[in-house]
């Protein structure tokens, strides 16, 4: 992870997009999903973020697996757009854990890494039984003889454990998997992560560990301090409500915090 940033402990935001024509709750208007994307990778470069993760979050309630092919078409096209817009890192993420879709679009998109939810763990969710894909997706990268980073949530949130185990080990399991970092979250999304966790995570390994839900200006300062870097969506939107927009002028006061 630490070839792709400047900065040490890198602040990376969320570019939510609207929900695709796969959704249910699709609009109808795709050059809106297009302009919102572009727009919101801009604002938040400016506010100084570090990298950005184009990520289907309006598509609930998520299929387990690889998207409708439509909304894997949009993705890659907004991926690219979004890469030739901006000039810091970029990653995918598509809902909920199409880890051989986000590695292919970031390979084929110039994109810098992935987020893939379900990495050695067996979780349990409301569309059902999630499987680990480590040993699938490491192959395929192999296969492309691709350099996208793969950053692995564990024990990730909106989910439970099949089979209960420490924290600690699917963490000792991510990194031996050949996870490039490992994000640890709350419960859910903008549930804080705890900074516990973080400790107990960094004490077993040595790739990076990022927190990656919950964080605010009330716990940024102390995260930091623990944590290799944020990602953070939730408190960057206008009111800090996740269905919002970007705002320009939250998204700068958190890093300036977060800075500091």
């Amino acid at each position: 992870m630490g070839n792709l940033f400047v900065n040490k402990k890198p602040i990376i935001g969320m570019i939510h997009l609207s929900s695709l024509p796969g959704s249910y709750r699709f609009s109808g208007d795709l050059d809106k999903i297009y302009c919102q994307a572009l727009w919101e990778a801009k604002v938040l470069e400016e506010a100084g973020v570090d990298a950005v993760i184009v990520e289907n979050f309006n598509d609930m309630p998520y299929r387990v697996g690889e998207p409708d092919p439509i909304d894997f078409a949009l993705i890659a096209a907004i991926t690219r757009e979004v890469k030739n817009a901006i000039r810091i890192p970029v990653g995918v993420n598509i809902q909920f854990n199409a880890w051989r879709s986000e590695l292919s679009i970031a390979h084929a998109c110039g994109a810098d890494f992935i987020r893939v939810e379900v990495f050695v763990d067996t979780v349990v969710t409301a569309q059902g039984i999630v499987l680990p894909c480590s040993s699938e997706i490491m192959r395929y990268r192999r296969s492309l003889g691709s350099a996208v980073q793969i950053w692995a949530d564990i024990q990730t949130k909106h989910s439970i454990n099949l089979v209960p185990k420490a924290l600690t080990q699917s963490a000792i399991e991510a990194q031996e998997a050949g996870a490039d970092a490992i994000i640890v979250t709350g419960e859910a999304t903008g549930k804080a992560t705890p900074l516990e966790s973080i400790i107990e995570v960094k004490n077993v390994v040595s790739v990076p560990v990022l927190a990656g839900s919950g964080i605010n200006l009330e716990n940024v300062t102390d995260v930091m301090k623990h944590a290799d870097g944020v990602i953070v969506g939730s408190f960057l939107k206008e009111n800090g409500v996740v269905s919002n927009p970007v705002s320009p002028e939250r998204a700068r006061l958190f890093v300036q915090t977060a800075r500091s």
